[in-house]
C-alpha cells in the first residue's frame, strides 16, 4: 500500500519565470536551506532537448515519531531529483520527480506547472511508499503530511525569490 500526495502551490510569477527559478541553483540552494536543511548539494543539468535535470541532495532533521527514529535516525539524508521538459509554446512543463530518503521509504511522482489565475500553479503528486513492516502507513503519512509543509515553505520562498 501507498499513500498518495496531491498538492498544488501558487506562485506570482508567468511560467517561464518560475520555471527559470526552479532551475537556478542559487534558488534551488535557498529553499533547501529555508526548509532546515544542511550539507546541500545542488546539481542543474541542461539537456539538449531543452529541458533540464535538478538534482538536490540535503540533510535534514528527522522530526519523526519515535516510532520511526529506528527507521531514520536523527538525520534524514535526502537525494531530489526533477528531470523537466522544456517549456512549451502553451506555456506548460512537467517533471517526473523521484526522492530518495536513503531510507525504507521513497516518494515518485510528478510535476506539472502551468499558468493559472494571478501567476503559474504548480501540482505535485505522486506516492510515498515505505518498506516498514507494521507502521509503513504510519511512516508514509507522516512524509506526506512533512511534504506538504515543505511545499508550502517552498512556496514562500519562491513567492519572495519571484519579487525580487
Amino acid at each position: 500500500m501507498a499513500t498518495s500526495l496531491d498538492c498544488t502551490q501558487q506562485f506570482p510569477g508567468s511560467p517561464a519565470d518560475v520555471l527559470a527559478m526552479l532551475r537556478d541553483p542559487a534558488y534551488v540552494t535557498a529553499k533547501a536551506e529555508r526548509t532546515g536543511a544542511f550539507d546541500i548539494e545542488v546539481a542543474v543539468e541542461e539537456r539538449p532537448d531543452g529541458g533540464v535535470t535538478i538534482s538536490c541532495t540535503r540533510s535534514m532533521p528527522a522530526e519523526v515519531p519515535s516510532y520511526a527514529t529506528a527507521f531514520v535516525g536523527e538525520h534524514l539524508t535526502i537525494t531530489e531529483v526533477q528531470q523537466w521538459s522544456a517549456l512549451s509554446p502553451d506555456g506548460t512543463a512537467s517533471a517526473e520527480v523521484s526522492v530518495d530518503f536513503h531510507a525504507p521509504l521513497d516518494y515518485v511522482g510528478t510535476i506539472t506547472l502551468s499558468a493559472s489565475a494571478g501567476g503559474t500553479a504548480l501540482v505535485n503528486r505522486g506516492r510515498f511508499k515505505a518498506s516498514v513492516p507494521f507502521v509503513g502507513g504510519k511512516v508514509e503519512r507522516v512524509a506526506a503530511e512533512m511534504t506538504e509543509k515543505y511545499l508550502a515553505k517552498e512556496a514562500e520562498v519562491g513567492t519572495a525569490w519571484l519579487a525580487n
